[in-house]
């Protein structure tokens, strides 16, 4: 690999970058790097404008991972960045507009970067949301078969649902929106478009978000729909033995391709095709046909 990385008319020195990451795949921090500088003009439109936690790991895989949401100081001058209130106070995240940021972020230790479901300058207004299709049980073919379900329940609600595979256990379920409803009504909304799913499989499909009441079934997850809560972008490195990567995918692909199928080395393949999410921006919608069909059930 190479020591030195060119984005955006700056150098970035890769330093460590022979250190293992993934053990069992030997798969290595330049590897890391250098993922994300291929990936990052298919990445980026996912990545503007929101501001980002970095998840890194100060040791391999599978040691305790710190999610960073604050900047940290040493970071350069020419990274975009927010201040957002907490409780007590307020954060401030990077913002990754380029691939110069993204480079630099993975650079400094960044495994995965989650973003909010919204952007500046309204972020109580968000633009997607998310659907996380957990598996109990029934593993991949469960989630499968909640893919469908949710694809056919977005599609009448009036929504434009996008598939993505996770890089992990299973399947989002992503649906760009215009940004006119605050957090707590599209959570709102998004619950009760999981409601309707899961009555049309009760026994394999649930809205219960303690494990031992679901009783084997999958997770419907709406719980991202909330301010500051975060969601894995498209082409994320996943902290998974093999590096995989989280993929947008077709939906004619759902019944061939394993959550976990694309990984940092095998990833350029994938950048040859066409992008899946092309129209992902056109596809937003307002909420108001959703709130009609769920009034209606």
């Amino acid at each position: 690999m190479t020591d030195e990385i060119r984005a955006d008319g700056r150098t970035i020195t890769v330093t460590h970058g022979d250190r293992v990451v993934f053990p069992e795949s030997g798969v290595t921090k330049g590897e890391i790097v250098e993922h994300y500088h291929r990936v990052a003009r298919r990445m980026l439109p996912h990545l503007r404008g929101r501001p980002v936690s970095i998840q890194r790991f100060p040791g391999p895989q599978g040691s305790t991972p710190i999610y960073q949401k604050a900047i940290p100081s040493h970071f350069p001058e020419w990274i975009n960045r927010v201040t957002v209130p907490k409780v007590g106070g307020t954060v401030t995240h990077v913002v990754c507009d380029n691939a110069s940021t993204l480079v630099y972020i993975t650079n400094q230790g960044c495994i995965t970067p989650h973003v909010w479901l919204s952007r500046i300058p309204r972020l109580e207004l968000p633009d997607r949301m998310v659907i996380d299709l957990d598996p109990g049980a029934g593993g991949v073919t469960d989630a499968r078969f909640a893919a469908h379900i949710a694809r056919d329940v977005l599609s009448e609600a009036g929504l434009v649902p996008h598939l993505m595979s996770t890089g992990s256990r299973g399947y989002h379920v992503v649906v760009p929106l215009r940004p006119q409803a605050e957090f707590e009504e599209v959570r709102a909304i998004a619950y009760g478009l999981a409601e309707v799913m899961t009555q049309r499989a009760p026994d394999r499909l649930t809205t219960e978000f303690y494990k031992e009441k679901r009783a084997g079934r999958l997770f419907l997850d709406c719980n991202r729909n909330a301010w500051a809560q975060t969601a894995v972008p498209a082409y994320a490195v996943r902290p998974r033995p093999s590096a995989s990567v989280a993929v947008p995918l077709d939906w004619d692909e759902l019944e061939t391709t394993a959550p976990d199928a694309w990984t940092v080395r095998n990833i350029a393949e994938r950048l040859d095709q066409p992008d899946p999410w092309k129209a992902f921006g056109p596809h937003m919608r307002s909420l108001t046909a959703a709130k009609k069909y769920i009034s209606r059930r």
